[in-house]
């Protein structure tokens, strides 16, 4: 029996035991009292199932009340469609889903954020730019011993597997070794050598940082000769990642990297705990496509100032799964921030707003490219260019029943999953974005830190700044609506709207970074 099952097991007969045993001294109890007349202890009581209320933070008393009419229930309508289309992509047959930029659902997106503008009354313009990729079309990894075998439902290619692995197309069955955390001492006594590797992989907090990247669990693999890699991430469940692989591996070593649910993960070591570790193996099939003619739109909307000066806002559309967190949420705050202003007379926005719907962040940032070299003339008189990337989150932990042996689940909290953030540009920027990210209850890290995401390659292009989660959803199939709360949504766009016309109180020469801290100051390291 599984440890799992005993869990389960234990539990219960643990339950059986103790309804009896109660039984029991109930009965003696009554029995006793019956002949002493001493009262009955009070009954025990019941605890309450009421769920928690979602936090709401309430606007302070001496901020513009405008910010209080955005609409968190309509923010949040915009997530649900998105992760809809993903859905549609789905059922049409696709394994490898989502928002895939330059595929119908990449496209979908695309035209879905046009019409959204035209409902708020934003003006868009669109680019359109080739994106040629190689995807993963269909895949299938199982496990076998001792005449059992385990169909591996959670597999799912590295996010880049097409550069991963040597033919488009494989079919291989291996002898398969369990290497625990990946570690030297955990190879001590084991071949790997033209082998399946299994390696169990924590989250730190999520498949986007994980102990089988900073522990260098796949690069030891594949120096040690593995022929395949698979990577059970130990989070609660069994759910599907799409996961980067960069940090953990040996970039001249090819071999095909697949990641598994933590209950797969448990299934596997079992079977080859059971197996005393012989005789397991894995079959591997893949199938990656080559789509040498896509094509995808840049969506641009704009609402013109009363100067030349620009502020500029972006937010990648596209997304894996439901995409919901990643990136429906940094999405609708771009829509959200860009209705607010376009309530706003033309005369009240001292700088014409850009709001850009980039397509491609998961496909190579081909947008941000075209960004970089097609906007200079823009951000040469960019006040502020921003990033909405991830920006409401829900806040899960693991925990189990106090008392119990059982394993942990990912429980919901009512609290928001705190943010990686930065800023390029003054001192006064940085107070004002802090400040304002404060004064809307915006969840971040103490420190500016991580990375900037969708901004990556415009950051130094103009003043900016970003907000970013990658919590435990990360490129997830549990990236789903209900892990987006309302009102961390339009706390996220009272943000940015607050930071945006407080920097219209600025010139451009009082929001510009020292010298020393520009690109072309910096020596260069190589």
């Amino acid at each position: 029996m599984s440890h799992r099952n005993m869990g389960k097991f234990t539990a219960l007969s643990c339950a059986c035991v103790t309804a009896l045993t109660c039984g029991i001294l109930l009965f003696v109890a009554g029995t006793s009292r019956a002949q002493d007349a001493r009262p009955r202890p009070a009954p025990k009581g019941k605890i309450s199932t009421v769920p928690a209320r979602p936090l709401d933070w309430p606007l302070p008393a001496n901020v513009d009340k405008s910010y209080d009419a955005i609409d968190g229930r309509r923010l949040h309508a915009y997530v649900e469609e998105l992760a809809v289309i993903s859905r549609k992509y789905r059922d049409a047959g696709n394994q490898w889903w989502g928002r895939i930029p330059g595929m119908p659902s990449g496209t979908e997106s695309q035209n879905w954020a046009k019409e959204k503008f035209k409902e708020i009354g934003v003006p868009t313009e669109t680019v359109t730019i080739p994106d040629p990729q190689d995807l993963p079309k269909s895949w299938e990894v199982s496990v076998s011993a001792n005449g059992k075998t385990l169909k591996l439902g959670s597999s799912q290619p590295i996010i880049d597997f097409p550069n991963f692995v040597t033919s488009p197309q494989g079919d291989e069955e291996l002898d398969t070794v369990w290497v625990g955390l990946g570690q030297p001492a955990d190879y001590i006594g084991k071949d790997v050598r033209g082998k399946a590797v299994v390696i169990y992989s924590i989250p730190t907090p999520s498949d986007l940082i994980q102990s089988a990247m900073w522990m260098g669990s796949v690069g030891r693999a594949q120096q040690a000769g593995a022929k395949a890699v698979i990577i059970d991430i130990a989070i609660p469940g069994n759910m599907h990642y799409v996961s980067h692989m960069e940090g953990g591996r040996v970039r001249d070593i090819k071999i095909p990297m697949f990641t598994i649910g933590d209950d797969d993960g448990h299934a596997v070591e079992e079977l080859t705990a059971a197996a005393s570790g012989t005789g397991v193996k894995t079959h591997l099939r893949w199938d990656v496509g080559h789509y040498p003619d896509l094509k995808e739109d840049i969506v641009i909307g704009k609402l013109p100032g009363t100067t030349d000066e620009n502020i500029v806002m972006i937010a990648h559309v596209d997304g894996y799964f439901d995409g919901a967190i990643d990136d429906g949420a940094g999405t609708a705050a771009l829509l959200g921030t860009a209705e607010y202003f376009a309530k706003m007379p033309k005369e009240k926005r001292r700088r014409t707003m850009y709001f850009v719907a980039l397509p491609d962040h998961h496909g190579g940032d081909r947008g941000g490219t075209w960004m970089h070299e097609n906007f200079k003339s823009i951000f040469a008189k960019t006040a502020v260019l921003a990033n909405s990337e991830h920006v409401a989150v829900a806040n899960p932990v693991w925990d189990r029943p106090w008392g119990s042996n059982v394993e942990p689940t990912l429980v919901q909290t009512n609290s928001y999953g705190p943010s990686w953030w930065g800023v390029y540009g003054s001192d006064r920027l940085a107070h004002i974005v802090v400040d304002d990210y404060a004064t809307f209850g915006v969840p971040t890290q103490i420190a500016g830190a991580g990375s900037a995401g969708q901004l990556a390659r415009l950051q130094f292009d103009a003043p900016s700044f970003y907000l970013h989660n990658k919590g435990v959803y990360y490129h997830c199939d549990e990236d789903t609506p209900d892990k987006v709360p309302e009102s961390a949504l339009k706390n996220a766009v009272q943000a940015f709207a607050k930071i945006f016309n407080d920097v219209n109180k600025l010139d451009l020469k009082d929001l510009q970074p020292p010298l020393s801290s520009r690109p072309e100051a910096v020596p260069s390291t190589q």
